[in-house]
């Protein structure tokens, strides 16, 4: 595997507070669609943009140099950004149901509705809506049937695909790019309609993934596992009206519905295990779950990234800081005893603030 790169892998980020207080009744909304907000001049809307597979790392604020996302770029700018976002659960559709519930997977029943009904269009269907606000949308992007690839020879791998791998992910990676320079393609067109129809200044719009995706880091493909790739995704939140561009650093994919309905001036209903992003009480911590090789649970910390079982026996400890390709797993080092304790600490009281195996006494389910 190649060496770790430059220590201080910091993450460039500007985006946009959200902030909007309406008036309408909950019960309305959670069954209208359509009736997001009711504003006492104008009425709100929301555009969530979902691009599956799109990984954190491949953004414009995080200094992708191989990412070609020029409509993205504005966008982010003019955003709230969230430059560390991981999702509940690295598949798509468990991610899915964690975004819209704002529950973590072992957490979320069957019956669970949506904090919000969105309804999900795809591009131009969500441009021809726009057409007769108010809206509530998701935005999704069908696979593009044509796509321009980067060439191969002139992209970046990260520093933990290994030298036999790299032709391959070179390949996936290329294919990855011409996906999001599609979409990105998409991203344009539907920014441009809401500026056509004087209603960029009055409408709430996120950008966001459902997970990432390996593409040859740690000798993996796909998704599932506690790595970065898989775990961090893109959030950007903007609402021109009422805030300046600003930049943020950890979030969790349960937060991003409660933030919207928080700005929406809508109460968040009890239950969700999400938070208002622009509430009094920053994140301090994120936490996510999977199964790979047996299931595992992440906690987050500053820059301090802990991987242990349901049980809480510890696999891996990285300083993302230090090592952002997680190389180096400190779970065996025993100049980190401290840490490990405070970090395993941290993550059983999440677990139990969850309710992930545990009863709120604290003692273990069976």
């Amino acid at each position: 595997m190649h060496k770790t790169a430059n220590k201080n892998e910091e993450t460039k980020v500007a985006s946009q507070v959200l902030y909007y207080r309406g008036l309408i009744d909950r019960r309305t909304f959670l069954l209208t669609p359509l009736a997001l907000a009711c504003a006492a001049d104008r009425p709100l809307n929301l555009v969530l943009i979902v691009a599956s597979g799109w990984r954190g790392q491949a953004t414009p604020w995080d200094g992708d140099p191989d990412l070609v996302a020029p409509s993205l770029e504005k966008f982010g700018k003019e955003s709230v950004v969230f430059s560390r976002t991981y999702c509940a659960s690295p598949k798509p559709d468990l991610a899915q149901t964690a975004l819209l519930t704002s529950k973590f997977p072992h957490a979320a029943k069957k019956d669970d509705e949506a904090l919000v009904r969105l309804k999900t269009l795809t591009p131009d269907a969500a441009i021809e809506a726009f057409e007769t606000p108010p809206f509530a949308l998701q935005i999704a992007f069908p696979d593009p049937q044509d796509i321009r690839e980067p060439s191969v020879a002139r992209l970046h791998v990260r520093g933990n695909v290994a030298s036999s791998d790299e032709l391959p992910a070179r390949q996936d990676l290329a294919r990855f790019y011409g996906r999001c320079a599609a979409i990105d393609d998409d991203l344009g067109r539907i920014f441009a309609a809401l500026d056509r129809l004087n209603l960029s200044q009055n409408a709430v719009v996120a950008f966001t993934s459902d997970c990432g995706q390996q593409i040859g880091s740690q000798g993996l493909d796909g998704n599932g596992v506690p790595f970065e790739e898989s775990v961090r995704i893109p959030l950007a939140i903007r609402y021109p009206t009422k805030l300046k561009p600003d930049a943020r650093d950890l979030a969790s994919q349960v937060d991003i519905m409660p933030t919207l309905l928080a700005l929406g001036g809508l109460e968040i209903p009890d239950g969700v295990q999400g938070q208002d992003l622009f509430g009094k009480t920053p994140p301090e911590v994120v936490f996510a779950e999977g199964k790979f090789q047996g299931d595992w649970r992440m906690l987050v910390r500053g820059y301090d990234k802990l991987i242990a079982t349901p049980k809480g026996e510890i696999t891996h400890l990285f300083n993302l800081a230090e090592d952002p390709y997680e190389m180096t797993n400190l779970a065996r080092d025993s100049a980190q005893k401290l840490k490990l304790a405070s970090l395993k600490a941290q993550l059983v009281a999440q677990m139990q603030k969850l309710g992930d195996g545990m009863d709120p006494s604290g003692l273990r389910k069976r």
